[in-house]
């Protein structure tokens, strides 16, 4: 199957999956879609397919990527096994949490290229739990990388369109899975002495907290401006749009110009018409289903060439530490 320059998405179905995998086979990218957020996967155990990634995405060398697995069993193609006592104990704790938007940091075997990553001893693996993403792993038997499929620093994709907007011909072919159910990249905890969340997700820091029966506090990072990137998403500015992200303030005015608006839950008519544009991301605040919109409006807002987006917060727990976190790296400008 030959995907031509007018159509690089094309839908999931057992043809193009093999082709996929025929792609991937051969050291090329493919678009993928998985429960979070599309991904722009290549083989792992290829350093030369690796390095296309942080070619098509312009991505920084020093930040590791996500390899994906269909199952515990595949873990022993990149993880260096067995584990040690302590980390076995951690693992096991939250073992039954996969497939789905978990991803964990464990030592890495030498197989793995370095650009994989990024020179540490460590690996970042995670088991999805969308479909075409298992059917993808198990038919290519291949351990894939794939970070989300966007240029570096951007929005994440959560639709194959956006992929295709994105990247264009630097990938090979878009696997279209339709909609991603999350919405925000998985949840990254790092094992060893004390586990540590790395990035917050859809999977609660209160969750993993209650799995190992310590406090959340002692989960949380002290740094947020890390020397080393233990994982994706560490970066200070990330999912950025162009337009400028703001954060809105009830005590303060509306920014001049054509500005857009994030709502979390339906906002007054008068509070409305002040913007040029607003999307309600749910009819009741639900902070899932926040997570799963909230990608799609802002690069829905920031085609409009808007003067400024402002957006809705929310308190810093649950799934909500995970969109506070997304929001205040979008709104960074380094």
């Amino acid at each position: 199957m030959t995907v031509s320059p007018n159509m690089r998405s094309v839908a999931a179905t057992d043809r193009s999956i093999e082709a996929a995998c025929e792609y991937l086979a051969a050291g090329e990218l493919v678009g993928v879609p998985t429960e979070t957020v599309y991904g722009l996967a290549a083989n792992a155990l290829d350093e030369s397919a690796v390095r296309k990634i942080f070619a098509a995405k312009g991505r920084p060398d020093n930040n590791p990527l996500i390899v994906h697995l269909p199952d515990v069993a595949a873990m022993r193609q990149v993880v260096r096994w067995p584990l040690d006592p302590v980390v076995m104990d951690q693992f096991e704790a939250i073992a039954d949490l996969w497939p789905g938007p978990l991803t964990i940091v464990l030592p890495r075997s030498e197989r793995l290229p370095d650009a994989v990553t990024a020179g540490q001893a460590t690996v970042a693996v995670r088991i999805p739990s969308h479909p075409v993403m298992q059917q993808l792993l198990r038919r290519s038997g291949l351990p894939l990388a794939a970070p989300s499929a966007n240029r570096s620093k951007y929005v994440s994709p959560t639709t194959a369109q956006h992929v295709v907007d994105g990247l264009g011909d630097r990938v090979s072919m878009v696997l279209d899975g339709g909609a991603c159910t999350i919405g925000l990249e998985s949840t990254i905890v790092a094992l060893g002495e004390q586990p540590r969340l790395l990035r917050p997700g859809a999977i609660t820091a209160e969750t993993l907290a209650t799995r190992w029966n310590i406090p959340v506090e002692s989960l949380l990072p002290v740094d947020q401006r890390p020397v080393v990137l233990e994982a994706p998403g560490m970066m200070l500015q990330h999912y950025s749009p162009r337009t400028p992200l703001l954060f809105a303030d009830p005590s303060a005015s509306v920014p001049a110009g054509r500005v857009g608006r994030i709502a979390f839950e339906p906002l007054s008519p008068e509070e409305s018409k002040t913007f040029a544009v607003v999307r309600v991301l749910s009819d009741t605040g639900d902070l899932n289903r926040v997570g799963q919109h909230l990608f799609a409006a802002m690069r829905e807002l920031d085609a409009m060439g808007l003067d400024a987006i402002v957006t809705d917060t929310c308190a810093a727990e649950g799934v909500g530490r995970a969109i506070m976190d997304r929001l205040k790296r979008a709104a960074c400008r380094e």
